[in-house]
């Protein structure tokens, strides 16, 4: 083919019609339009014209979504967090009652409000066991990866074993931080974990208390009420300043949190 007849080929197609080209231009818009259709390993050719003539491979749709999931998966790993649903998503969460309604509300309410740029409180999820709590968590996850957002969901029982592991693997400090500086922090079954004071008052709190103060969002599930996660976290129950420790943690979360039940009873109707 000549640079005649494929300058007469540019010309008569209706996205590089109105391209003014030199020889050496032709050769790369040629290219382009032979391969703008074609996909190969998640990467699909494009045409830059400003500021100059630039064929490039840029990532489809798909292949950022599925490397945005690979690395939030990656991220459960470095926790030892197997309870994430991966093919959760928010309209397959079965809304049956007003209470699962509000829940879902809120969730579509949070994904539809935040970004970077704009704070808004995570929740508190409280409900006895299969009320789907880990379920709407890890719905939230999934949409919330696919766009790219830095998302830990980690299993409480998983992460104090997790921390206290750290320890001796000498990167306790920096699990610490990447659960400070998370976009998203999700803990799943809080209230279940073997809690000891030095957990509590020596990571659990400064994790809180700096993403309450960078304004970053937590999510929470328990099978405990606030109110009975305040007795499940004060180790000692004789214990006045125990007690208050226990207090001032809950009135974070609860500062990071909008509170929403699930009802078992509710839910199997």
């Amino acid at each position: 083919m000549t640079l005649d007849d494929i300058r007469k080929l540019i010309e008569n197609d209706s996205e590089t019609k109105d391209l003014v080209l030199d020889n050496n231009e032709l050769l790369t818009v040629y290219r382009y339009l032979n391969e703008r259709n074609n996909i190969k390993d998640g990467y699909q050719a494009f045409l830059k014209t400003d500021p100059y003539i630039e064929l490039v491979y840029l990532p489809t749709k798909e292949k950022i979504e599925l490397d945005n999931r690979a690395k939030f998966k990656h991220h459960l790993m470095m926790f030892d967090s197997d309870i994430y649903l991966q093919d959760a998503t928010l309209e397959n969460f079965r809304v049956s009652n007003g209470e699962r309604e509000k829940t879902y509300n809120l969730a579509k309410e949070f994904l539809d409000n935040y970004s970077s740029t704009n704070y808004v409180k995570g929740l508190f999820i409280y409900g006895k066991y299969g009320t789907g709590k880990t379920y709407m968590l890890s719905a939230i996850a999934n949409e919330l990866a696919s766009r790219g957002i830095n998302v830990l969901m980690v299993f409480m029982p998983d992460l104090v074993r997790n921390i206290k592991a750290g320890i001796s693997e000498g990167n306790m400090e920096e699990k610490i931080n990447q659960l400070k500086q998370a976009d998203i922090l999700m803990l799943d079954d809080i209230g279940g974990e073997n809690m000891t004071a030095w957990f509590r008052d020596e990571i659990l709190l400064p994790i809180i208390q700096y993403r309450l103060s960078a304004k970053l969002p937590m999510f929470f599930s328990s099978n405990l009420k606030m109110e009975e996660l305040v007795d499940a976290l004060a180790i000692s129950k004789h214990n006045e300043l125990d007690y208050v420790k226990s207090v001032r943690l809950i009135q974070r979360i609860r500062d990071l949190t909008t509170y929403i039940a699930l009802n078992e009873d509710q839910y199997k109707k």
